[in-house]
């Protein structure tokens, strides 16, 4: 009877919850066992490279809005400029300075509302990085330049293309987009039109620094989430690094960061730049997969060259400088280089 029905129901959700406990206590153990492999992976070869050099110089500069921006600098020879993605800072690039500035002028700056540089009143928008960047360029007398955008800093390079194409010409050899997109970066986002891109839209615009806030303080679950940036050389000296970096990120610099990137769309803009341009990507990227490079050298033009590194995710730079540093040393040699 009914003694009979609630005892059964009474079973199954005593079962379920042992089974969900069971399940979580599992999941938990996993995260700590994975957690504590990352921690303990180790390169001889690569974690060396991403220390911070020595010997670089620092430049503030005032932006146009009444923010500004640091940037740091060393070696002599053709200029690189470097342009970090989204909750990263300058020194992400550390093994870029280690591999190239023997022989090259390698400059790379904390974006706007990023490390020692902050947000005027146009806040972290594409536009004013793509202001930014030409002011960067200009001031330090910066020429003839192999400029690299790395994920965000990739979309402000596009928009610098489009928004400052005569300066972008004067200053800028070549631009390499780096673990990029032309479009918003959800990979169903390509419609506007689809509901997970408005969606996405929402979460951006609603407040997502806000909403949904994570300390990323040290520990195995930072390192889990994190590494999901890499392909298949993440160590833990460089997941720990990205990870002090995005606990770094202003809660809402990085609001209005996502609602910059969301909304990212100049796949009809770029044709026709006048820029020797190159897109490189990692086959294994989560976040800006091979499909978007693809879409992006289609936006650039058929001189554009799309390279994949096999392996590698999203971190190109603390996962593979070494080929990274190829590919700037072939561009700065010859611009239209393929």
């Amino acid at each position: 009877g009914l003694y009979g029905v609630a005892m059964a129901v009474t079973k199954r959700l005593l079962t379920a919850g042992t089974i969900g406990a069971a399940a979580a206590t599992a999941a938990g153990l996993g995260v700590r066992a994975r957690g504590q492999r990352i921690a303990n992976t180790a390169d001889p070869e690569l974690d060396p490279l991403l220390e911070a050099p020595e010997g670089v110089s620092h430049h503030r500069l005032a932006t146009f809005d009444g923010g500004a921006v640091h940037v740091a600098e060393l070696g002599q020879g053709p200029p690189v400029m470097l342009c970090h993605g989204v909750t990263l800072q300058w020194d992400v690039w550390s093994p870029l300075f280690r591999l190239l500035a023997e022989d090259h002028r390698v400059l790379a700056w904390d974006m706007r509302g990023h490390g020692e540089s902050h947000a005027g009143d146009e806040g972290v928008s594409l536009r004013a990085v793509a202001t930014d960047l030409v002011t960067v360029l200009s001031t330090l007398d910066v020429s003839e330049a192999v400029v690299v955008g790395h994920s965000m800093g990739g979309m402000a390079l596009a928009r610098t293309f489009i928004d400052h194409n005569a300066a972008a010409r004067r200053r800028i050899a070549h631009g390499m987009f780096l673990a990029t997109s032309a479009a918003p970066m959800h990979p169903v986002a390509h419609d506007p039109n689809t509901f997970r891109h408005q969606a996405a839209v929402a979460f951006a615009t609603g407040g997502m620094g806000s909403r949904l806030r994570y300390d990323w303080r040290s520990g195995n679950l930072s390192r889990v989430l994190l590494s999901r940036s890499f392909g298949v050389r993440a160590t833990g000296a460089a997941v720990e690094q990205l990870r002090a970096m995005t606990a770094d990120m202003p809660p809402d610099s990085l609001t209005q960061a996502a609602h910059a990137i969301v909304k990212h769309d100049v796949r009809e803009q770029l044709a026709g730049s006048g820029i020797h341009s190159s897109v490189v990507t990692g086959t294994l990227d989560r976040l800006t997969p091979p499909r978007h490079g693809r879409v992006l050298a289609d936006s650039l033009g058929a001189d554009s060259q799309l390279d994949l590194l096999e392996g590698v995710g999203h971190q190109v730079m603390q996962e593979d400088p070494w080929t990274l540093a190829e590919l700037i040393r072939k561009r700065a040699v010859s611009p239209s280089a393929a």
